[in-house]
């Protein structure tokens, strides 16, 4: 999948997309969610010889985040930000063998080069989201399967990307002439 593993922490997985080797946005979210859905499926289809199941939640979070080498004595790679916090809270607050995304991971997964990803919006007890410790009310999605896009729908989202970066770029210019 081409992710960083940064750590472990009690029963908790941490992954990285876009860093410390760097892709775009959608192409880091892209990784990461084919990792998590991936992982899922790994579990649903374990079984233990006395016949038993185990279960795991999953969540990502995307966004800006600061990362490097913390510690003299014991060295390790690690991040810190809101975002990790925030993918924290996604994992916290979702249900088993259920992958829940930020509105940022999802807007991301829109523009995923390669994947078409089934997502739904999340809904408790009819309300839209859900509830995040020191985040108040949150919209939220459930990503529920990838598929492989085709050539040509992989060549119109890089044209639509491409158009969109000729818009930024003019939307630069323009902004620059105006300073």
């Amino acid at each position: 999948y081409n992710i960083f593993k940064v750590e472990t922490i009690g029963d908790a997985y941490i992954a990285l997309g876009g860093a410390p080797n760097k892709c775009s946005g959608p192409e880091a979210a892209e990784r990461v969610t084919l990792f998590a859905l991936e992982a899922l499926q790994a579990v649903k289809d374990f079984e233990t010889e006395d016949g038993a199941k185990i279960y795991i939640r999953a969540g990502l979070a995307s966004g800006p985040i600061v990362a490097g080498v913390v510690g003299s004595s014991l060295p390790k790679y690690t991040m810190f930000g809101d975002t990790v916090n925030f993918a924290s809270r996604m994992e916290s607050t979702s249900i088993k063998m259920r992958l829940q995304v930020s509105p940022v991971t999802h807007r991301l997964l829109l523009d995923a080069p390669n994947y078409k990803f089934m997502c739904e919006q999340r809904r408790e007890g009819g309300e839209i989201g859900v509830e995040v410790k020191g985040k108040g009310r949150q919209i939220t999605y459930w990503v529920d399967s990838a598929s492989r896009m085709t050539e040509t729908r992989q060549t119109s989202a890089r044209i639509r990307e491409e158009e969109l970066d000729r818009e930024d770029d003019s939307q630069d210019c323009w902004e620059n002439e105006n300073v």
